[in-house]
């Protein structure tokens, strides 16, 4: 059995769960985690880990600033034996770059989104480290990188404009793991908003969207640099507004399940950041609940405008309350929308039949012929 090396600086970070569902839905291909930090048993349970902690001796410091090391991480690519390497987010595939081609074996990188998107100043900007590597290296990643995986079309046009070769930039969705998800039927009234409390993510659309609608009840599920901002906002509109902080994937795929409808106003934020895809949307699809959100980055790709759901323009709060206000007061529109968004997910975004598409690009990587 073939093995790859997916490689991520931290992996169990709440916001990404589709990074692990992944891994645990290959079958031909044995997945291996390699990160800059320690793994919790519980985070990897079922999966091989490599953690890179404790193996850069005297610079184990400066891996922790500086990314994944590429001295570290060419050994642990060498002793893993691995025949190729799957990046999460150009930033691990920048770092990922020099240790893979020293290792002799192919990168592999998937683009969620902030980096395909966000401008290079803000990048060179950005606190991490990684990202201001990621910005210099860029150019070299897509002359140099294997093979490009974008999880939407607007992220693959995003990445050619900026240079990399249409031959090895394939659009390629994560997908949803559609086993054993919760059961519940949907409390009236109750919309259900999942994301950072960051500016992309749209809340402050959401709010004064909902100020004319009494009787709405909103949870916000993440965490977030805007929580006092947002929390004195919601009390200002006098809105009914829980704030749950970050939850696990469960608890927040329950949190859906008992929601009228999913809300994701997502706007481009100040440096250019975009939603790739918007995998909450395919979650909330996957449970049958409708959808309301904005004609921005990869959206359109999760939510079919008029038939899984309903899309508005950016920062537009009177087409968002429009459209809430819609899915509210119309049972039966609800309805056929959840119920066509599952089947929209069913059909396309089945985390088992993209990963099985995933191991043939791998497959078709080794022996020299990326499609």
């Amino acid at each position: 059995m073939p093995r790859v090396a997916v490689v991520r600086h931290t992996f169990g970070v709440p916001s990404e769960p589709f990074v692990l569902t992944q891994a645990r839905a290959f079958t031909r291909w044995e997945p291996v985690l390699v990160s800059r930090d320690e793994v919790p048993a519980e985070v990897a349970a079922g999966l091989a880990v490599h953690s890179l902690v404790g193996t850069a001796g005297p610079r184990a410091a400066a891996l922790h600033t500086a990314g994944l090391a590429s001295g570290a991480l060419t050994a642990a690519l060498r002793s893993l034996g691995v025949d190729a390497v799957l990046a999460h987010f150009g930033f691990e595939a920048a770092c990922a770059l020099p240790a893979a081609r020293r290792a002799g074996v192919p990168l592999a990188t998937v683009f969620h989104g902030v980096d395909a998107t966000t401008s290079r100043s803000g990048l060179l900007r950005s606190r991490h480290v990684s990202w201001a590597t990621y910005a210099r290296r860029c150019r070299v990643l897509a002359q140099r990188g294997d093979l490009f995986l974008p999880v939407s079309d607007h992220l693959r046009g995003r990445l050619l404009d900026r240079g990399f070769p249409a031959g090895r930039t394939v659009t390629h969705h994560l997908g949803i793991d559609l086993t054993g998800l919760p059961a519940a039927d949907p409390v009236p009234g109750t919309v259900v908003h999942v994301g950072r409390l960051v500016p992309k993510k749209g809340h402050a659309t959401l709010f004064r969207a909902l100020a004319g609608m009494p009787g709405v009840r909103v949870t916000c599920v993440g965490n977030g640099p805007l929580h006092a901002e947002l929390t004195a906002l919601a009390r200002d509109l006098r809105l009914d507004v829980e704030f749950t902080g970050t939850l696990d994937h469960a608890q927040t795929l329950r949190r859906i399940a008992r929601s009228s409808l999913l809300c994701l106003p997502s706007t481009t934020g100040p440096t250019g950041d975009q939603e790739g895809l918007g995998q909450v949307l395919l979650e909330a699809g996957a449970l049958g609940r409708p959808v309301v959100a904005t004609q921005h980055g990869g959206i359109p790709s999760a939510v079919l405008d008029g038939t899984t759901g309903l899309l508005v323009p950016e920062q537009d709060p009177a087409a968002l309350a429009a459209a809430i206000r819609r899915v509210l007061e119309r049972p039966r529109l609800a309805a056929d929308l959840g119920a066509a968004a599952a089947r929209h997910v069913r059909e396309n975004f089945d985390v088992r039949t993209q990963t099985a598409h995933l191991e043939l690009l791998l497959d078709d990587l080794v022996a020299g012929d990326p499609r």
